[in-house]
């Protein structure tokens, strides 16, 4: 594409916008694993075993919280997986 006078910013956008996509695909499969499973030992710690100098942090607001970051860093790495195949076979 730059033989026919494309710019630098115009061929690298598709390329990061994908990255940033595959990577917060990426990241939905261990979001939803991390819920299940913490979701499961939260409620058999709360039944079962219940120490008082031990708690578990309730679901909700942490199961939120690391769906953010996990799908932050799924973006991130998504996009510099992007950055750095486009720099290699942009120089043309």
């Amino acid at each position: 594409m730059r033989l026919v006078g494309a710019t630098n910013g115009f061929i690298r956008w598709p390329f990061f916008l994908e990255g940033l996509w595959l990577g917060m695909l990426g990241a939905l499969f261990p979001i939803a694993a991390l819920s299940i499973v913490y979701y499961n030992v939260y409620q058999v710690y709360e039944q079962w075993v219940s120490l008082p100098f031990f708690e578990l942090l309730p679901f909700s607001p942490f199961m939120w919280q690391l769906s953010g970051l996990l799908l932050v860093i799924g973006a991130g790495i998504g996009v510099w997986g992007s950055v750095m195949s486009v720099r290699k076979f942009l120089k043309v």
